[in-house]
């Protein structure tokens, strides 16, 4: 898996808009690697090959900055960097975020992987060298990736919305007019549709087979057929910020949700120390004293007595527990005294979940709780609380049985342990109207609700009105 991701990332970045998000950008001229304009017209099958590895590598980039800074914000976590400070005044709320600073690797980088998806869309397309249904099959990849890569862009952004159109890569010398930005709404329809295209076009390729190589991270979900369960997945979770509830559970329905099953299913991205591969970003060693990444200290004073997914032995110690007690505590000045640090891999080469039935098992979860179907929720909140030890709500906490508005109040905890450091406490506090129920470290300290316009957007709109 990792040879052919260093092989065919090359041809991804070479062929890739390779400047920041959707503004301006340039071919890339270089003698010794294919150009742009050369796949977009009659590639070979080699070339989409090489371009479908590129965009499953490049769907790990900006992973990093993605969790551990909608941690920071959302009081998961205090990225304790000790060369900059930035990293926890501004996340944290004590200084303003800065348009033009150091926190928006995710926003470029999620906006190119939606543009290298384009790239192989339109590369197949406009080639002879592979079938129809292969082009199927290609468009229903590269649609499902671009819906979950804009996603993740559009909730760090929140109401300031993302662009939801951009110039036409078949145009030579037409790469400078991107879209307007759309508002959050607006921007969720459109993610919404990129889903639904995608799955559309995964129904026509049927049971033709990719015309790229699926890695290893995708087992289980190599063929159009089964992909489509990980484009449910992430339909399930747009209509969830949608607040589509029957949608929602649709979505479930086709996607690999089990209730009974393992709750780690599903595909992962890889990692591993070869010649150009990346390791595991969010992977620390223990005891961590130049970069740690340090538990806000509610996260184990709120935590249930004997939950594993806290207490016990961590990840990598072959344990469940997400975090690690530190032998000395640390903190940047004048904040408390935190004891733990996040420890939810065990090594820099373990793979990180995309999506996994632990989530989907909660997504039902909220599905049956907001159509009123408590005794359902309960039973699927249940699932996931024996899995770690904790008692069933019956017994446990008998006041929230037939109480929704309780009830979401523990949807909300189980998804703040299962999805620790995962992209999804700040989203789901802002998407319930609770973000001031976070904790504050010091009395200057805010809390963000979304991220905003990165200042090369805005100087672009200034000069070059969008379209």
């Amino acid at each position: 898996m990792n040879p052919v991701y260093k092989r065919c990332v090359i041809l991804a970045a070479a062929v890739s808009l390779i400047s920041s998000s959707c503004t301006k950008t340039e071919y890339v001229v270089n003698p010794n690697a294919p150009t742009q304009e050369s796949v977009l017209k009659n590639a070979s099958r080699v070339q989409i090959n090489q371009l479908g590895v590129g965009v499953q590598s490049v769907v790990r980039n900006g992973l990093f900055s993605f969790y551990t800074w909608s941690g920071s914000i959302g009081r998961e976590t205090v990225y304790f960097a000790q060369t900059e400070s930035r990293y926890y005044r501004e996340l944290q709320g004590e200084i303003p975020l800065d348009p033009a600073g150091i926190m928006y690797d995710w926003y470029n980088s999620y906006n190119q992987t939606r543009r290298r998806a384009e790239l192989l869309l339109r590369s197949a397309t406009e080639t002879n060298s592979i079938t129809d249904g292969e082009k199927k099959a290609v468009e229903g990849f590269a649609k499902t990736i671009q819906a979950y890569a804009m996603l993740n862009c559009l909730n760090m952004m929140g109401e300031v919305g993302v662009r939801t159109s951009f110039s036409d890569l078949n145009v030579p010398g037409d790469l400078l007019k991107p879209g307007c930005f759309n508002s959050y709404s607006q921007s969720l329809d459109y993610v919404k549709k990129l889903a639904d295209d995608g799955l559309a076009a995964l129904d026509v390729a049927g049971s033709t087979d990719f015309p790229f190589t699926m890695v290893a991270g995708w087992t289980g979900f190599a063929t159009p057929a089964d992909f489509k369960k990980f484009n449910r997945a992430v339909a399930a979770r747009v209509a969830m910020y949608r607040e589509d509830w029957l949608g929602m559970e649709t979505a479930l329905s086709g996607s690999f949700l089990s209730l009974n099953g393992n709750l780690k299913t599903g595909p992962y991205m890889q990692f591993s120390t070869t010649a150009n591969d990346a390791v595991n970003p969010m992977w620390r060693s223990a005891e961590n004293n130049s970069t740690p990444m340090l538990v806000q200290v509610n996260f184990v004073d709120e935590a249930e007595t004997g939950d594993k997914r806290v207490f016990g032995a961590s990840v990598p110690a072959n344990g469940e527990a997400k975090v690690r007690m530190r032998t000395t505590p640390s903190a940047p000045p004048d904040y408390p005294l935190m004891t733990h640090e996040v420890q939810m891999y065990a090594t820099n080469v373990s793979p990180i979940s995309i999506i996994r039935n632990e989530e989907l098992v909660l997504m039902y979860a909220e599905a049956k709780l907001q159509q009123d179907d408590l005794a359902a929720a309960v039973s699927t909140l249940d699932i996931i609380r024996q899995a770690y030890g904790l008692q069933v709500l019956a017994i446990a906490r008998p006041a929230v049985i037939g109480n929704k508005v309780l009830l979401i109040d523990e949807l909300l905890n189980q998804r703040r342990y299962s999805l620790f450091m995962e992209g999804h406490r700040w989203f789901d506090m802002r998407r319930y109207d609770k973000l001031d129920e976070l904790p504050l470290d010091k009395p200057e300290h805010h809390v963000y609700t979304n991220f905003v316009k990165p200042q090369q957007e805005v100087d672009w709109d200034a000069t070059n009105p969008c379209q």
